[in-house]
C-alpha cells in the first residue's frame, strides 16, 4: 500500500506539472507567434509600366535575402509560387494568395483555383483588392458580399486548414469603414449569420490618398451614398505622414474591437508612398528637383518610423490578443519592383520601389530597407522638418 500510495502522489505530481507546461505553452503560443521576418512582406509586381507598354517581371530574377522579409504577394493566386534568386530553404517566402473579385475576372477558374489551394494548404487567401474602390474591384457592399461568400465557402470545403482574408480597403477612412458595415450588413441578411464566423483575417491597405468623386486619388466607395463633408481630403504631403498613417491604423483596430474582432489578425497587404517625391514638400523657392530630394527622405523618414511603429505599437484595449496586444501583425511595402513615375515618359508609375526593375538593383528605398532591416545607419536620415 505505502509503494502504491507514493506511486500515486509521484503521478499526481507529474500531471499537475504537465498541466503547467503545458498551460505555460498554451500562453506563450497564444502571444507573439511571428517571427520579425514574417512580419515584413513585399509586393511584387508581374508585369512593370513602361511608357505605354509593359515588362514581364520573374521573382527568380532577384536577389532578395537582404531584404530580411518573410512573405510576399503580387496581387494574384499561384498553384506554384515562384521564389526569389537567393532563396534557400531558410529564406523560402510565404506566398499570399489573392482572389480578384472584379467583374472582368469573376468568376474565376474554379478548377485552378481549387489546383491552388490543393497544393498550398494553410495558405492565406485575400478576397478580392480594394474590392470597394472605383479604380480596382469596383463592388458594391452586397455585391462584394456575395462574391466573398462563394471563395469563402469554396476554399475552406478543400482546405478546411485556409486562412481566408477580407479584401483590403485602400485605406480604412470612415468612408471605407462605412462601406464595411454595409457589406457586413448585407452578408448577413443574406446568409442568415454574422459575416465575423466566415473571416479568419482582417486586411486593409494603407495608401494615403484623398478621397472624393471620380476615380482619382482613392475615390468614393462604391455603392453607398457619400454626403457632404465625409470624403477625407489628405494633401499630397500628407501621403507621407507618419501620424496620419498611424491615427488611420488605431482608428481601424478600435473598429475591429467594437466589432468584437480583438482576437483576429490584421495584415496590412499594402502600404507605402505612392506619390512622386517633388510632390511631398511644398516650397515655392525651390526647384522640382530640390523637393524631390526632400521627398526622397521623407519616404525614407516615413519607412522607418512607421517599421518602428508597427513593430512595437500595442493597446491592452484594442491590440490584437493573440499576438501580445500588438495592433498591427503583418505588412506588406508597395512595392519591390514598379517603375517610378515620370510624367512624360512613365505617367502610370509609382514611388517608392526598393528595386529598379530594369538593372535588379537596390534604389535608395532599398538601401534604406536594407540598412533598417540590418539595424545599422539608422539615423543618417537627416529628419525633414515640415
Amino acid at each position: 500500500m505505502h509503494f502504491r500510495r507514493v506511486a500515486l502522489i509521484r503521478l499526481a505530481t507529474l500531471v499537475l506539472l504537465l498541466a503547467v507546461v503545458l498551460g505555460s505553452a498554451g500562453s506563450v503560443s497564444s502571444a507573439t507567434t511571428l517571427t520579425r521576418r514574417q512580419r515584413f512582406g513585399i509586393g511584387f509586381t508581374t508585369q512593370v509600366w513602361e511608357g505605354d507598354h509593359r515588362v514581364a517581371q520573374s521573382l527568380s530574377s532577384y536577389n532578395l535575402d537582404s531584404l530580411q522579409v518573410g512573405w510576399y504577394s503580387d496581387w494574384q493566386y499561384r498553384a506554384m509560387p515562384s521564389q526569389p534568386k537567393d532563396v534557400t530553404p531558410a529564406t523560402r517566402l510565404e506566398y499570399v494568395q489573392l482572389l480578384e473579385v472584379r467583374d472582368d475576372v469573376w468568376p474565376p477558374d474554379w478548377s485552378a483555383v481549387q489546383n491552388a489551394v490543393t497544393l498550398n494548404p494553410q495558405s492565406t487567401w485575400i478576397i478580392g483588392n480594394e474590392p470597394e474602390c472605383p479604380n480596382q474591384g469596383n463592388l458594391t457592399p452586397a455585391e462584394y458580399a456575395t462574391r466573398y461568400h462563394e471563395a469563402y465557402v469554396r476554399i475552406k470545403g478543400w482546405d478546411p486548414s485556409a486562412q481566408v482574408a477580407i479584401g483590403g480597403v485602400v485605406e480604412p477612412t470612415p468612408l471605407r469603414l462605412r462601406w464595411l458595415e454595409a457589406m457586413m450588413s448585407s452578408y448577413a441578411t443574406q446568409y442568415g449569420h454574422s459575416m465575423t464566423t466566415d473571416i479568419d483575417v482582417w486586411t486593409i491597405h494603407m495608401q494615403i490618398l484623398t478621397e472624393g468623386p471620380g476615380t482619382a486619388g482613392a475615390g468614393e466607395p462604391v455603392g453607398i451614398t457619400v454626403g457632404a463633408g465625409e470624403a477625407m481630403e489628405f494633401s499630397y504631403p500628407d501621403c507621407a505622414r507618419v501620424e496620419v498613417f498611424k491615427s488611420l491604423v488605431t482608428d481601424f483596430r478600435t473598429w475591429l474591437a467594437a466589432q468584437g474582432e480583438r482576437e483576429k489578425p490584421l495584415i496590412i497587404s499594402e502600404m507605402g508612398v505612392l506619390m512622386p517625391s517633388y510632390l511631398l514638400y511644398e516650397d515655392s523657392s525651390m526647384t522640382e528637383a530640390q523637393r524631390a530630394a526632400v521627398g526622397d527622405r521623407l519616404i525614407e523618414q516615413f519607412m522607418s518610423q512607421v517599421f518602428d511603429w508597427l513593430l512595437t505599437a500595442k493597446s491592452s484595449t484594442i491590440g490584437c490578443t493573440t499576438d501580445g496586444t500588438l495592433l498591427v501583425q503583418r505588412w506588406l511595402w508597395f512595392s519591390l519592383n514598379d517603375s517610378f513615375y515620370d510624367e512624360e515618359t512613365n505617367p502610370k508609375g509609382f514611388n517608392g520601389a526598393l528595386f529598379d526593375y530594369q538593372s535588379k538593383t537596390l534604389t535608395r528605398f532599398g538601401q534604406r530597407f536594407v540598412a533598417y532591416q540590418s539595424q545599422t545607419n539608422r539615423l543618417s536620415v537627416p529628419l525633414v522638418q515640415r
